[in-house]
């Protein structure tokens, strides 16, 4: 492919492959874009989430390096975006206890720091860049703070977060990516960058399972290896209990997936607010399809599309290709 054809983008993510116990699936879609030749992947810029902001760090650098990529690899910071907040959340940046696999990589290493390369890589590359968000948005919001402007940089966010017409995940009203940081979210729907939402109610409909692992297990390549000791722990603590015998849900590969190939989704355009306030509802994404008499009276204007069918079969075809066959074929 022309290397002037290729899509441009950042991935900010919160991987959890190689600390043990934490959701291991985003380093899945991270190289379903690493083998996607449609895509450049001008950055990789971690924050807290699944996993301690310095355990992703590592983590992603760790991928980087093992599959011989030459990708930047910048960090945020522990915390959240609102100090006040940052007390709620403040064991996501602890859980000493967790197993790690991977070298820890101290975060004095990035003296830029995530937000700041996203603001300067937007600015160089103007209109060129989608951000695939596949974690909590501290990173972008704090970028946002940095430069007013940002959005008009941006050309565009695939986001995996939210949840439009069904429960949460963490809470009933959220799903975990909006509320380990509403106020992040809040601040990037109201940006005015366009945004396409991969929520909760497309990604149920994935599924890996424990024979795709053991299949990857085969391979004695070390990094297969490590792939399957990352990925064990937790299809036993199997927290999508509606999935039968240990499988997870590809939340992340889909929204990568979703960025490649949009037409891989149906959408409904939206206007899009986060709960903050709320005392049970904090991180619920509050989905307004103008359907609501308040919906209908005021008619806001939409600032998302939001996934809510898509093609598994389709899906699951781009997921064998360019993950499950890449292993196997280490």
């Amino acid at each position: 492919m022309n290397e002037e054809s290729r899509r441009k983008i950042i991935i900010d993510t919160d991987p959890a492959m190689g600390t043990k116990g934490g959701d291991p699936e985003d380093c899945f879609a991270i190289m379903l874009a690493m083998n996607s030749p449609e895509l450049e992947i001008l950055g990789i810029t971690t924050v807290q989430g699944n996993v301690p902001v310095e355990r992703g760090f590592s983590n992603a650098s760790y991928l980087v390096k093992e599959l011989n990529q030459s990708i930047p690899v910048h960090t945020g910071r522990p915390g959240t975006f609102d100090k006040e907040r940052n007390k709620k959340r403040e064991w996501l940046g602890q859980r000493e206890q967790m197993e790690q696999l991977t070298p820890i990589r101290p975060l004095e290493d990035d003296d830029k720091g995530a937000p700041l390369f996203i603001v300067e890589t937007c600015k160089e590359n103007s209109k060129e860049i989608e951000l695939v968000t596949i974690g909590p948005l501290t990173n972008i919001a704090q970028a946002l703070e940095i430069d007013p402007e940002l959005s008009k940089h941006v050309n565009k966010i695939t986001m995996m977060g939210g949840a439009a017409t069904v429960q949460g995940n963490v809470t009933p009203a959220a799903e975990f990516n909006i509320w380990a940081d509403p106020e992040s979210a809040a601040n990037v729907f109201k940006s005015g960058i366009p945004i396409r939402m991969v929520p909760l109610d497309v990604c149920h409909k994935t599924r890996f399972g424990r024979e795709q692992l053991n299949t990857i297990k085969e391979n004695e390549h070390p990094f297969c290896q490590f792939v399957q000791e990352s990925v064990d722990p937790w299809l036993k603590i199997n927290p999508n209990k509606n999935i039968e015998d240990q499988g997870l849900h590809l939340y992340d590969s889909l929204a990568m997936a979703l960025s490649l190939f949009p037409d891989l989704a149906e959408y409904k355009d939206a206007y899009v607010t986060v709960e903050t306030k709320g005392e049970f509802t904090d991180g619920e994404t509050v989905c307004e399809f103008n359907e609501s008499i308040m919906g209908q009276i005021f008619k806001p204007q939409p600032n998302a599309e939001i996934a809510l069918d898509i093609d598994v079969n389709g899906f699951n075809k781009i997921f064998e290709e360019r993950v499950l066959n890449f292993l196997l074929n280490l």
